[in-house]
């Protein structure tokens, strides 16, 4: 969840599970939490793209849990942006007044570049989760790969439809990187089978209300269609909602995400067909901070995670493995 190019310090907007655990304590405000106690300990802060988004509600409990972990070595704070560039790079700011020891950024999109550089120039190591920026600037990214998931997804949809057919592409954030990375990675695979036809539809923020009003329109213009290929498992459902609405049947389903209960029960409904995991970076993007407060580096600057398909096959054993999804 489009191009992606240097805005500088231009700005583009974009469109909680309560995780504090055992013996941590958690203060909330304008958005924020800040975990542990003892202003003596060194600071970990963290700048969230949205914690709205069901995704990112699971990312920010794996992190306050896998923090409440390390609460004798580090104070760990959490600011949400609520989707707006702006008020990230602002975060960004009042965190570097606090001196953290370690900054981890999940960024709203590329245009927050500058200030994560400033804070790396800085002597202060970043910790890019999810997203990129347009710098080499940061010690290290920890995130899914978008454009493999893309692929997989493609290639899932190509033989899902026996190679021939039109798939209705709803797209994620403008301006997001792995808004362009699903995007081209699931094109890629669909070259493979010449039959298919994408539709590249609108930028719907990963929203379901957005993408279910989406549908909706474009029900109303006729176009011929067979699947729908979502960049997040909100928009999946907010496609199918129209879809029941309006009475359509057959269409193969296909999103990303695997975060939540909702879109497993979905699937095995026989509702949505499926959806891959995009794995969440809380509890890694933790653990590298604790190791380089102890002085030890990175062996990759980029740790990649791995992903799975879901479908009704095994949809029960996902759930099995996978406790933590959002209810």
């Amino acid at each position: 969840m489009m191009k992606i190019r240097w805005m500088g310090w231009v700005l583009v907007a974009g469109a909680a599970l309560a995780g504090c655990s055992g013996g941590q304590s958690e203060v909330s405000g304008d958005g924020g939490s800040a975990a542990g106690s003892g202003a003596e300990l060194p600071l970990v802060a963290f700048a969230q793209a949205n914690s709205q988004d069901p995704w990112r509600q699971v990312f920010d409990a794996e992190m306050k849990a896998t923090a409440a972990t390390h609460d004798k070595e580090f104070r760990f704070e959490l600011q949400d942006a609520q989707d707006d560039a702006n008020k990230q790079i602002g975060l960004i700011e009042t965190y570097l007044v606090k001196s953290p020891k370690v900054l981890l950024v999940s960024p709203c999109e590329v245009a927050v570049t500058m200030a994560v550089e400033t804070a790396y120039d800085r002597g202060i190591p970043v910790i890019l989760l999810d997203r990129a920026i347009e710098s080499e600037k940061y010690t290290c990214w920890i995130g899914g790969d978008n454009e493999q998931i893309g692929r997989a997804a493609g290639k899932f949809m190509g033989e899902k439809l026996g190679g021939k057919g039109t798939v209705l592409m709803v797209q994620g954030l403008a301006g997001a990187t792995p808004t362009e990375q699903r995007r081209n990675g699931f094109l890629e695979a669909i070259k493979e089978f010449p039959g298919v036809t994408v539709i590249e539809g609108d930028f719907c923020d990963y929203q379901r209300q957005k993408a279910r009003s989406y549908m909706e329109t474009f029900l109303q213009s006729g176009k011929a269609f067979d699947a729908v290929y979502a960049h997040n498992d909100e928009m999946a459902i907010g496609a199918y909602l129209a879809l029941e609405a309006s009475g359509v049947k057959g269409k193969a389903i296909v999103g990303i995400d695997a975060c939540q209960q909702e879109i497993v029960d979905y699937i095995r409904a026989g509702k949505v067909t499926a959806t891959f995991k995009y794995p969440t970076p809380g509890a890694k993007g933790i653990e590298v901070a604790a190791a380089l407060l102890k002085g030890e580096t990175p062996k990759e600057k980029k740790i990649v995670l791995e992903t799975e398909i879901v479908t009704a096959e095994n949809a029960d054993e996902f759930l099995a493995k996978n406790t933590n999804l959002a209810k």
